[in-house]
């Protein structure tokens, strides 16, 4: 139940690409991430496996709002989790870049789980560092996750990554290192290693299709042809 990526916030940070930036023109940002493992705040949602994690997302001027989904494997009978999120992105003059937004959590068993106000701050340590720091509240169970992110990106296709945070909700602190490294403009791959104070969850592999971005009225106009 993690919407915050990691690696679109530090390319926002270090190149002030199109995520960031405040466009008139509406964008559709979509792909499908593969990963050996679904990992959350350290703990496994997959019970180890692997899982397939498709995403839309609509942006214009800043504000955004999208879906995303991924299986899951829970003893309660919930086979898969689908997200639903908006909110605003900004970076501003002075290279402080900002998200906030909110994310409601729907499975297809158990069906409305609860959602988080999230809010991310980043800003560039240099031309190829950047950290960010994340908060989440849900209000319901009134939990709080943090989490503090340095990242280094020395070419524009290679970057890695370092975060350590805390989690409520499992109550145990967690972390994160790896790396990933863009192929093209549509393929890219990450291998990460996923730890917590419950016990480590090891290396997660990733391949993603992706970071497509198309005017939203051309798509919805001729969504064959993207």
């Amino acid at each position: 139940m993690d919407l915050h990526r990691t690696t679109m916030t530090v390319v926002a940070l270090l190149c002030a690409c199109p995520v960031a930036a405040q466009e008139d023109v509406p964008k559709l940002i979509f792909g499908v991430d593969v990963v050996s493992d679904y990992v959350s705040n350290g703990v496994s949602q997959t019970d180890g496996k692997a899982a397939i994690q498709p995403y839309v997302e609509a942006t214009m001027r800043g504000f955004y709002a999208g879906l995303w989904a991924s299986n899951v494997d829970f003893d309660d009978g919930d086979d898969w989790e689908i997200d639903v999120y908006l909110g605003y992105r900004r970076l501003f003059a002075n290279d402080l870049f900002m998200d906030v937004g909110y994310a409601r959590y729907f499975y297809d068993d158990s069906g409305d789980c609860c959602g988080e106000a999230k809010l991310t701050l980043g800003y560039p340590l240099g031309d190829q560092f950047g950290v960010t720091g994340y908060v989440a509240y849900n209000p319901v169970s009134d939990d709080f996750n943090r989490r503090v992110t340095l990242a280094y990106e020395p070419t524009p296709n290679l970057g890695f990554a370092g975060a350590y945070g805390y989690s409520d909700g499992y109550d145990h602190e967690y972390w994160n290192v790896g790396g990933s490294y863009s192929i093209n403009d549509t393929w890219s791959v990450g291998l990460v290693y996923q730890g917590s104070g419950s016990g480590d969850e090891g290396l997660v592999l990733r391949l993603s299709l992706g970071s497509l971005e198309t005017p939203l009225f051309r798509l919805l106009g001729a969504p064959l042809q993207r």
